[in-house]
């Protein structure tokens, strides 16, 4: 199972913006997406300009259409990102 630790930074001033933001996406994603195990956000308490997404799929093929639905996103992740984001990939053993 393709599990992926994802950490994106935001802008300063987007931080309550970009709560609302992915907590939206969650949810569609989580409803929309029925090889998506896993997708919890979470916001960092030592930087709260970071939040960490834990995600899980059931294969490489349901992780590639959430990686589709999410690039229909990209001009509301620019907004509110403050850089590129950092991804961990992993396989569940």
């Amino acid at each position: 199972m393709p599990t992926i630790v994802a950490t994106i930074k935001v802008k300063e001033d987007k931080v309550e913006e970009a709560k609302s933001f992915l907590k939206n996406l969650a949810t569609s994603v989580l409803a929309d997406e029925p090889g998506t195990l896993v997708y919890v956000i979470h916001q960092r308490k030592d930087d709260p300009m970071s939040f960490v997404v834990y995600e899980k799929y059931e294969s490489d093929e349901a992780f590639a259409i959430h990686g589709k639905n999410l690039a229909s996103k990209g001009a509301e992740f620019a907004a509110i990102m403050a850089g590129p984001p950092e991804l961990v990939m992993m396989e569940e053993i």
